[in-house]
């Protein structure tokens, strides 16, 4: 089955549910990728050394995606209450994404750099929107004050489009000396028609989001 997904940010994007059993019949969606948004907000952590340590992620779903979300979760998840039903997809999708490396690709001079989530993930609402928290640690991630290093997040199959808002840059903790440059993907016309092509439940070509993802990259003086 298809991972999750949302609508437009916030009206113009959401994320990939990932709840693997549960998209099917999302209600809504038609022909052409993606079916869902999430606006990604990203903060890191350094350590005494410099090193980067963690990378805290916080998904937050299109208005439509959240209301199925919730929904889902009250209906079929485990616990006395909203809160715990909540808590438990949050988990089950954190699970689930293993497969993908929980849609977080980073490297160094050319080379991957392992992630692997720390602590338990969380979902909670806030408005008519549904908030997801979890955090990876960063295997071997250098000093970005020696080594620049760049990430992207992405659904491969781009059912679910993953950009950060404008208003809320990535950051490094306690760092102002820390530089966060974020480039905008710039897919080639033919890219973007094939994508509009794919009809809900297609099989898209290997690694399609990443042509739709922001690049970011990390330098520190």
């Amino acid at each position: 089955m298809n991972p999750v997904r949302i609508q437009p940010r916030l009206a113009t994007r959401l994320a990939a549910f990932l709840l693997l059993a549960a998209t099917a019949g999302l209600p809504g969606t038609a022909a052409a990728h993606p079916h869902a948004w999430i606006d990604l907000e990203v903060d890191f952590e350094r350590d005494a050394t410099g090193q980067l340590v963690r990378m805290h992620h916080l998904w937050q779903f299109d208005p439509m995606y959240s209301e199925y979300l919730h929904e889902d979760a009250l209906a079929h998840q485990e616990g006395d209450s909203d809160v715990e039903r909540l808590n438990a997809l949050a988990r089950e999708i954190l699970d689930n994404l293993e497969e993908y490396d929980w849609y977080t690709h980073f490297e160094a001079e050319g080379h991957a750099i392992e992630v692997r989530p720390e602590g338990e993930a969380r979902m909670e609402k806030d408005g008519d929107t549904l908030e997801y928290r979890f955090t990876l640690a960063l295997e071997g991630a250098p000093d970005p004050a020696r080594t620049p290093v760049a990430y992207r997040v992405f659904d491969p199959t781009y059912f679910i489009e993953i950009l950060h808002p404008d208003e809320r840059p990535p950051q490094v903790r306690g760092a102002p000396e820390c530089e966060v440059e974020v480039d905008r993907p710039r897919p080639d016309p033919a890219m973007v028609a094939r994508a509009m092509a794919l009809d809900y439940g297609a099989e898209p070509e290997e690694n399609l989001g990443r042509h739709f993802a922001d690049r970011v990259t990390l330098r520190c003086d």
